[in-house]
């Protein structure tokens, strides 16, 4: 398919609805609405096509995740790393061009494949770079939007302590950094690259192979739970998905190369959290994005299998429903995730796309 695709086609967003209410929480709670937008994994490339990330749609998606997050009139935009491909100088440059293009106030956090490897064989920019560049100068860094405070950490690079491994880690003095700047948050948000919970937490079965997790997961849930966290904001997986432990949610969201090509706008008001999934493709583009993901590797075919479960159908989606448990009586457990998968194949389901 091509990449020159006309707008009405049905292969790019042609208006500004909004998808499916994904979690509607009980906290965090702000007195007045803060709204921010959260995108993850765009994988910026100028030159290279195909595979389960759409490389070809990359830069049109990241546009569109822009444009989508001004319209929005969205509070902050948060990237949750992996602006690029694989830290090329040429990819960074392609993200600039369209970062270019915002209005409003965004901030980025790194991802495994924007900070320097042993193997790569051109000049990733350190991560000091990637800082003064994306994320408020320093690494890890606290913003205000609204009445939310946004803690943004470094888990792609380990300090220097990853550069073998697309593994995660937060630094001990990042932690403690964390831990004090938590002291007089009201309202704190925390977003990183790599997911506080594993796969099989919030989703179900998910191909393991390409997956690499924090390696220090139990510290900063510990330290978040201390805290009274309420919420993490996450990407990685390419997969919108939430879980719940110790009183802290994690909210996954989806990726935007990559089925279901989407963006999240997390609003944060006096009743609670709304958190919305926003298309960044047409009903052509979403299909595109599922046949590669189905004929891909086994991350992709992972995700295609979930989409073909309908996983994003009305019947599974919102994920979690804090309020309306409690409202019911229920009482503060935290359930199996109603989206995870228990199904072990791939299916082809052409409906199971239709998640709009």
């Amino acid at each position: 398919m091509s990449s020159d695709a006309h707008p009405d086609d049905g292969f790019e967003r042609t208006d500004s609805a909004a998808g499916p209410l994904l979690a509607r929480l009980s906290r965090p709670l702000s007195p007045t609405r803060t709204r921010i937008a959260v995108v993850a994994d765009p994988h910026v490339t100028p030159t290279a096509s195909g595979t389960w990330k759409a490389y070809h749609r990359t830069e049109t998606r990241l546009r569109t995740a822009v444009a989508a997050a001004d319209d929005a009139e969205a509070d902050l935009t948060v990237f949750l790393g992996d602006l690029t491909r694989d830290g090329r100088p040429e990819e960074f440059a392609c993200a600039d061009e369209v970062l270019g293009e915002f209005d409003g106030e965004w901030v980025a956090v790194p991802g495994n494949h924007d900070v320097p490897k042993a193997w790569d064989d051109y000049e990733t920019p350190p991560v000091s770079e990637f800082a003064d560049r994306y994320a408020a100068e320093t690494l890890p860094f606290r913003v205000r939007a609204g009445d939310v405070d946004v803690f943004g950490l470094d888990s792609a690079s380990g300090d220097g302590e990853l550069d073998e491994s697309h593994e995660g880690l937060i630094p001990d003095a990042h932690l403690e950094w964390l831990d004090e700047s938590l002291a007089d948050a009201e309202t704190p948000v925390v977003a990183l690259h790599h997911n506080l919970f594993h796969p099989r937490e919030h989703t179900g079965p998910f191909a393991d192979g390409d997956f690499y997790q924090l390696r220090n997961a139990e510290a900063l849930l510990e330290l978040l739970s201390e805290r009274g966290v309420p919420l993490v904001l996450s990407g990685h997986i390419h997969w919108p998905a939430t879980a719940r432990k110790r009183g802290v949610r994690e909210v996954i969201a989806p990726a935007t190369c990559s089925y279901p090509q989407a963006m999240l706008l997390v609003d944060v008001g006096p009743s609670g959290t709304d958190v919305r999934m926003v298309p960044l493709s047409g009903p052509n583009g979403r299909a595109e994005a599922y046949e590669l993901a189905r004929d891909g590797n086994a991350h992709g075919r992972s995700i295609a299998a979930h989409a073909a479960d309908g996983a994003l159908s009305e019947s599974n989606v919102p994920f979690a429903d804090e309020r309306e448990r409690a409202r019911s009586g229920e009482n503060d457990a935290e359930p199996t995730p109603a989206n995870r998968r228990t199904r072990p194949d791939y299916d082809d389901v052409p409906e199971g796309i239709r998640w709009r």
